[in-house]
């Protein structure tokens, strides 16, 4: 059962997230300075999920997984811009959201596409997918924004669903880095960088970063017996001051 400040902090995050995605979906999804405002192009906004998917997958080949391509899953998959590229490569994509408004824009956006569905998941699990189902999950820019005993709770869910052969690729914060701007960071808390990400951005729902230890995935991967990590690499996702890694999790057959 889910315990009362986990849901508080889904609470929050369907809220901080929905606003997101009335307000500006593609640039929450992908926040660069100069696209604040609806700047973004449609087609170069899905262009940069294209690169990112097919650079990712062309990596993953060269070790032979994943064995199957029935089934991916983009969780915190915002207005689509991964899973539309996940469309290509696998027969069923099906991307998660905590945000109606965000499942709302990737509907829209990827209607074109017949292979790739959008649910809203208001559940600290993955609903709705049996153990060993999917084939390859991935996530990106998600993980590092939810709280730490939600997001722990979220990748031993992606651990659970991985079918034999399969793959999980997820992205997350481990800390902050030796920088000016990383020991800023560590010497504040959310409560008090929300005010100052409010004034730089000029709005009221601002999304955070949170820090999910790689020792706590350590003592989960070993719980999960039969699962292999592939890769524990450094990545740029989450900017200037973070430890950004990113892990490739495999199931032999």
């Amino acid at each position: 059962m889910t315990n009362p400040e986990s849901r508080a902090d889904l609470a929050h995050l369907r809220a901080v997230w929905g606003a997101l995605g009335r307000d500006d979906p593609l640039w929450a999804v992908l926040s660069l300075p100069h696209k604040r405002g609806g700047r973004w192009d449609r087609g170069e906004f899905f262009a940069t999920g294209r690169r990112e998917i097919d650079d990712r997958l062309a990596a993953l080949a060269e070790r032979g997984v994943p064995r199957g391509r029935a089934v991916a899953v983009d969780f915190g998959a915002g207005a689509g811009r991964l899973s539309r590229a996940l469309a290509a490569h696998f027969e069923r994509v099906i991307g998660i959201d905590v945000s109606s408004s965000m499942v709302a824009a990737a509907r829209e956006l990827n209607a074109d596409i017949g292979n790739l569905e959008f649910r809203e998941n208001a559940s600290p699990r993955l609903d709705g997918f049996a153990d060993r189902s999917v084939d390859f999950v991935y996530s990106c820019m998600t993980l590092q924004h939810i709280p730490t005993e939600l997001a722990a709770g979220y990748v031993d869910e992606f651990l659970r669903v991985l079918a034999p052969g399969g793959v999980a690729v997820f992205q997350f914060v481990a800390g902050t880095d030796a920088s000016l701007r990383g020991r800023f960071f560590a010497r504040l808390s959310n409560r008090w960088l929300n005010p100052l990400r409010r004034l730089l951005w000029r709005r009221s729902a601002v999304f955070e970063m949170h820090v999910l230890p790689e020792a706590r995935l350590q003592a989960m991967l070993r719980a999960h017996a039969g699962l292999v990590l592939l890769a524990a690499e450094d990545d740029g996702a989450a900017g200037p001051g973070w430890r950004s890694r990113r892990w490739t999790v495999t199931r032999p057959e």
